[in-house]
């Protein structure tokens, strides 16, 4: 089953808008929230994240006059009745169990009792991991976290012991610093003596060494982490599937390496497990980087102990200001103490008082930083060299780190403008060839989007010239030079290649003559080159006509018997290969091939893709050409699809949303080639007037479309004019709103008539 959470900020959106100023209305969003963090623990975390967002709310108390209500104060209450009522429903299922004995009806009853302790056993678990989650985002206090692990241990029953596993998993690595750690030897002695003694069942034996495992092992997971996945999630795991048998593609550039610098097939190379049940050598002389060991930091000092007694004494400082951890002596007496939690109900503060401290806060991550983290964290150890010093060059495996962090985040969020300033800003332009090498490992046996992404990240590379032309062709002859052991394995690799390597033809690229006549050099001892460059014309032939590919082969003065085995028949070759364009040679009516009709779908996928790829408006000309015949260029369902395309990528999800002019400015060339008379004119409107009414009518985003289209001369005056009387039938859906909406713009369309009217 696959689990999915709405974007957190729409659904803060939706809520701040509702009206909560009563205290049952407060009291009502509170027991949803909580129910629903209860009922669904995977989505805990966001739950939590939501009660955070709205703690500050506020409403007046019903009870007391002049006061108010807090939706903290009020949360926690919850909580604590909550996590208290577990001892009350051991009560209920005791007096169910006696009732079941004496009655007759016992099956049924039986099951009924067994569900009711199913679902209350979920309950606690919910609850508990919902208090921990609002813990880590200090709306929660230590000495409550405490409390709740003391009461948990002291009960020793089966389900309040996997509420503790569950509550240490989630929160034990932040209660883990030097003041708090007498405590914590406390509850784990008492843990392992439970395991010892062999007081629980063994499904509750192996979840509480599991726990005692994940503090051994500075609470880091031996798994990540199992819960919901968002689609992107889902998305790179599909890829990750792909990616196994890429291994076999590290095997065999590893051994290639090891055999030209290792005489006799290594022998300081040993087999180690690569974690995916593949073994993959690797040498003993290379040196561990001890950076990427786990580091214990020492948590700052803690706030003041509540000396009150009663375990449940700890909530009432839950809104009220934080506690010291109480010393082991302190922690002994209350695991021993036999007082009911009834009396302790008493003691917990009403006054609803929050204290000022804020939670550390949720910000975004940094696409830079994020790869940096990720690719070694040696800089953070490493001292700062002085100002006047050059910084220091990255080694080959540091640089080979730092190229995997920035290639894996860049394939996972596709943000080309943040991939390139973090290339930039690696500043080490000798070094670049392990970039590429890494880039086309990692990518070379992944999906076919996951290599054209790679390609274009390539390109726009040497474009903007952070790639000199030297360092890709070094990167990419390393790995052409295994081509041969690695066609054994991958049998569509000169495929895969193509599609790595056609993007570097596009503008701003690499030449096609430089570029052909530089990845042939190690390929034509190996009678590979010309299969190779014809898969790259093939792939080239769907962004353009043939006739276009054959004009630039020719151009650059390029000829088939360079790049083939002299005993090759070219002429077959060619045949073969489809690539007959590049001979110079007229297609005959035969060889024409018929263009596919596209579904507005697939139209719409397309273009959407080259425009996100930030394709220039003449590579999208092109592909028109090359896909679409000349009654599909021109037909009204064509030009409805690029400028919702066009629109669509112009647009600024946020609140309220924005048009970027400049996105259409970039694009007037192209609109202005297929928007040729008053009729495709018309048409493009109504594609803009779906699409306002698709995304109900948001304020002043047609004005501004309709405003930079005019003034780029996109759209014509007349154009504009016949939409705004248009009684077409097929089009009136939501047109009274969208109409309303552009009212200011037509006023201002007619003020210069008015005016030459009066002169």
């Amino acid at each position: 089953m696959i689990l999915r959470w709405p974007k957190l900020g729409k659904l803060m959106k939706q809520v701040s808008e509702l009206t909560i100023d009563t205290e049952e209305r407060l009291k009502g969003a509170i027991d949803l929230i909580s129910e629903k963090a209860i009922l669904e623990p995977n989505f805990s975390v966001a739950y939590a994240n939501m009660c955070r967002g709205l703690m500050g709310l506020k409403v007046p108390s019903a009870d007391k006059p002049g006061k108010t209500a807090n939706f903290l104060y009020l949360l926690l209450n919850r909580c604590q009745k909550e996590f208290e009522k577990d001892q009350d429903d051991d009560e209920i299922f005791e007096k169910k169990q006696k009732e079941l004995e004496a009655d007759e009806e016992r099956e049924r009853l039986r099951v009924e009792l067994e569900n009711a302790r199913v679902i209350a056993r979920r309950r606690s678990l919910g609850n508990i991991k919902f208090v921990g989650e609002l813990f880590k985002l200090k709306m929660l206090t230590e000495a409550i976290m405490h409390a709740c692990v003391v009461k948990l241990l002291k009960n020793h029953d089966e389900k309040s012991l996997e509420c503790l596993c569950r509550l240490l998993s989630t929160i034990g690595k932040d209660l883990e610093f030097e003041k708090a750690k007498p405590q914590m030897d406390e509850y784990f002695n008492q843990m392992n003596k439970i395991i010892k003694e062999k007081m629980t069942s063994s499904r509750i034996h192996f979840m509480l060494q599991d726990v005692l495992d994940l503090r051994k092992n500075i609470w880091v997971p031996r798994r990540g982490d199992q819960g919901p996945k968002t689609i992107d999630q889902i998305h790179k795991e599909a890829e990750l599937e792909e990616h196994q048998e890429q291994i076999k593609v590290h095997q065999q550039l590893l051994s290639k390496k090891e055999r030209s610098h290792t005489p006799g097939g290594g022998p300081n190379s040993q087999p180690q497990d690569d974690g995916c049940g593949n073994t993959v050598p690797i040498s003993k002389d290379r040196p561990i980087d001890t950076n990427r060991l786990y580091k214990i930091i020492k948590v700052s000092k803690a706030s003041d102990v509540n000396e009150s007694t009663g375990v449940w004494r700890s909530w009432e400082k839950g809104c009220s200001g934080g506690t010291e951890a109480k010393p082991a002596s302190q922690t002994s007496s209350l695991l021993s103490s036999s007082d009911t939690d009834h009396r302790d109900r008493d003691h917990f503060d009403r006054s609803g008082h929050v204290d000022g401290r804020e939670g550390s806060p949720i910000t975004k991550r940094s696409f830079s930083r994020e790869s940096q983290e990720r690719g070694g964290r040696s800089e953070e150890s490493a001292p700062t060299p002085p100002p006047s010093l050059p910084k220091p060059s990255l080694s080959e495996e540091e640089m080979e780190k730092k190229s995997k962090a920035i290639i894996d985040e860049y394939l996972h969020i596709t943000d080309l403008k943040e991939a390139l300033q973090c290339v930039a800003e690696l500043n080490s332009a000798s070094m670049l060839y392990v970039f590429v090498r890494q880039g086309l490992e990692s990518t070379l046996e992944r999906s076919t989007t996951v290599r054209e992404h790679l390609g274009l990240l390539l390109h726009q590379l040497v474009k903007v010239g952070t790639l000199p032309t030297e360092q890709y062709y070094k990167g990419l002859q390393e790995i052409l030079e295994v081509t041969e052991d690695m066609a054994i394995d991958i049998p569509y690799m000169w495929l895969y290649l193509a599609e790595l390597i056609t993007p570097m033809l596009h503008e701003g690229g690499i030449p096609m003559g430089q570029l052909f006549r530089e990845i042939s050099k190690p390929l034509v001892p190996l009678g590979k080159a010309g299969v190779l460059l014809a898969q790259i014309l093939q792939l080239l032939c769907k962004g353009m006509t043939p006739k276009k590919v054959g004009d630039l082969w020719i151009e650059a003065g390029l000829n088939w018997n360079d790049f083939l085995p002299e005993d090759k028949d070219v002429n077959k070759f060619v045949t073969e290969q489809k690539v007959e364009f590049t001979t110079g040679e007229e297609l005959g009516p035969k060889e024409v091939v018929k263009k596919q009709l596209l579904s507005g779908e697939e139209l719409s996928k397309q273009l959407d893709r080259l425009l996100q790829d930030k394709a220039d408006n003449k590579h999208i000309m092109d592909w028109v050409e090359a896909n679409l015949d000349e009654e599909q260029a021109a037909s009204n369902h064509f030009v409805r699809s690029l400028m919702a395309s066009v629109c669509g990528i112009a647009i600024i999800c946020e609140h309220p949303y924005k048009a970027i002019a400049e996105q259409i400015m970039v694009r007037a060339e192209l609109l202005q080639k297929y928007l040729n008379d008053e009729e495709k004119e018309l048409q493009a409107l109504y594609a803009l007037q779906a699409m306002m009414v698709h995304m109900e009518e948001p304020a002043n985003l047609l004005c501004m479309f309709f405003d930079t289209l005019y003034d780029e001369d996109i759209i014509k005056e007349e154009a504009f004019y016949k939409w705004e009387t248009s009684k077409d039938p097929a089009e009136q859906t939501g047109r009274g709103v969208v109409l309303k909406s552009v009212t200011a713009f037509f006023t201002w369309l007619r003020e210069p008539e008015e005016e030459s009217d009066k002169e």
